[in-house]
């Protein structure tokens, strides 16, 4: 069996990033909580609260004597506020780029601009970031775009996990929407490397592998993308998931396998999947 990786796959700078900032304090002598899940990657979260880093979800079980840790995908502007107000001890873990996106918005408020942000109103980023202005439009389909009135101006915000070729067409509907549009183009390029890699990958192979939580923005974005270049295109959370008879039935067909992996999956679970796969 013939195994190729995406040329982009796995751990992103701002997750590199925040785990970086947690193993330092923790060598400190820290101890640390994290506000939400860290990233959306079972495994990784795993492996840190086997190193005592525990997650909270309301302000109410955050401890006194631990640092609080934000999470990669930022949140409420006013969450943060009462955190500061309370004396709490922050370590600012939120991606750089998601730190931009949030900034944009709040600009945009200020000039009391009509804000439109193209993204999951469900997820913890599009949760953090609409919180930077009192008034924004969340949408998430083209026929969300398509819906909306005519106006005289739209300033336009992508979460920084959408799928790039998806932004794309809600642009071009929104160009018949507005007099004026302001395009903000806030996806990561850690997230255009990974879809870009993916879509050159998925046409070369039998089958592609996605390896990464079921609940991340940017894996299932992964998924949508191979899938539409590949039928048989397979999301994994773990290495472990191959070994299901169900799965396994399948990828011992092929002749040859791609694998890429969302921006929270780790390096070792990469190794591991490419590994099995070779054993086969």
């Amino acid at each position: 069996m013939k195994i190729l990786v995406a040329e982009e796959a796995g751990f992103c700078f701002g997750v590199k990033r925040a785990l970086k900032l947690i193993n330092e304090y923790l060598q400190k002598g820290n101890k640390i909580q994290t506000f939400g899940p860290l990233i959306h990657n079972v495994p990784v979260l795993n492996n840190l609260a086997a190193m005592g880093v525990s997650s909270v979800s309301s302000v109410k079980e955050i401890e006194k004597n631990k640092t609080l840790c934000i999470r990669t995908h930022g949140i409420p502007r006013e969450v943060e506020k009462y955190l500061q107000k309370k004396g709490a001890t922050i370590l600012d873990a939120t991606c750089p780029l998601v730190k931009k996106e949030q900034k944009i918005i709040a600009q945009l408020h200020a000039q009391k601009a009509n804000i439109l942000i193209v993204g999951d109103k469900n997820h913890p980023e599009i949760i953090a970031a609409q919180s930077y202005a009192k008034k924004v439009t969340i949408i998430n389909s083209l026929a969300q775009a398509k819906a909306l009135p005519a106006c005289k101006q739209i300033c336009v915000v992508a979460q920084t996990t959408l799928n790039t070729e998806f932004f794309k067409e809600v642009v071009a509907v929104l160009l018949a929407k507005a007099e004026k549009l302001t395009i903000f183009n806030t996806i990561c390029q850690a997230t255009k490397d990974r879809q870009q890699a993916v879509r050159k990958l998925a046409p070369k192979v039998d089958a592609i592998i996605v390896v990464g939580s079921k609940i991340s923005s940017n894996t299932k974005k992964l998924f949508h993308i191979a899938k539409e270049k590949n039928k048989n295109s397979l999301h994994i959370e773990t290495c472990a998931d191959l070994q299901k008879p169900r799965i396994l039935a399948k990828i011992v067909k092929f002749t040859s396998i791609g694998i890429t992996a969302g921006a929270s999956t780790s390096p070792e679970e990469l190794d591991c999947v490419k590994n099995f796969l070779q054993k086969l």
